[in-house]
């Protein structure tokens, strides 16, 4: 999905902008059913202090944003290249981290990585067209950029995902309410401080359309998934 908006951004650049809102809106739609209504009920049926974990998901989010606000404030006005770089490496710090969440959402069971994973997803597509626009703004080549830009969208949340997987591997017993409730929180973080803005931004507001449409399939998926369970 990264790639797909980094390859539309380089050759329909106006075309992406108008309609990223749309996916950032359905994505907002979908993972907040996933959060409220299966996240955070899972964490907490199986530990009284999930909600810790989940306001310290939140806190991590929080401190990561505003060290890389900081970070980037700090470039001297005017080095656009500068700014783009530290931009750039602050969205694949990002995607690296959205790997991990990816990992840990399915250590309890295949359903809950679909639900948040397929949420995330949509939330991947605007991540791409950031990054191009990043580089393309500090006026780097298109090649180069492109070749950037899919590196921090894309490379890296892969990578995020494997070292997960692999660390939770290693683990012989996993606090899985803790990492159900951490994996809210960062999602919480995702819908309000990025995805949130994006699908505001959506044409004629239809970005609520798309925004209930994510509702729907997220409410659609947990009945599936309870009523599979109960056969």
């Amino acid at each position: 999905m990264s790639t797909l908006g980094v390859f539309i951004m380089a050759s329909f650049g106006d075309w992406a902008r108008r309609n990223i809102g749309y996916c950032a809106a359905f994505a907002v739609g979908l993972l907040t059913v996933g959060v409220a209504f299966h996240l955070i009920p899972e964490a907490v049926s199986l530990s009284e202090m999930a909600l810790s974990s989940v306001a310290g998901g939140f806190m991590a989010m929080v401190l990561i944003g505003i060290a890389v606000q900081f970070a980037v404030s700090r470039q001297p006005e005017g080095a656009a290249l500068t700014f783009g770089y530290a931009s750039i490496i602050v969205l694949a710090s990002h995607s690296f981290l959205d790997g991990i969440v990816y990992a840990a959402s399915f250590q309890e069971e295949p359903f809950t990585g679909w639900l948040a994973t397929s949420g995330l997803m949509f939330h991947e597509f605007p991540e791409g067209v950031i990054a191009y626009a990043l580089l393309a703004q500090a006026n780097l080549p298109r090649k180069r950029a492109m070749a950037l830009a899919i590196i921090a969208a894309a490379a890296t949340t892969v990578g995020g995902t494997i070292l997960g997987a692999f660390i939770f591997s290693m683990a012989k017993e996993l606090p899985i309410a803790a990492m159900l409730g951490g994996s809210a929180g960062a999602l919480i973080y995702v819908l309000i401080v990025h995805l949130g803005p994006h699908a505001a931004a959506s044409p004629d507001k239809r970005g609520y359309d798309f925004a209930m449409l994510g509702v729907a399939f997220g409410t659609a998926a947990i009945i599936l998934q309870h009523l599979s369970g109960m056969h």
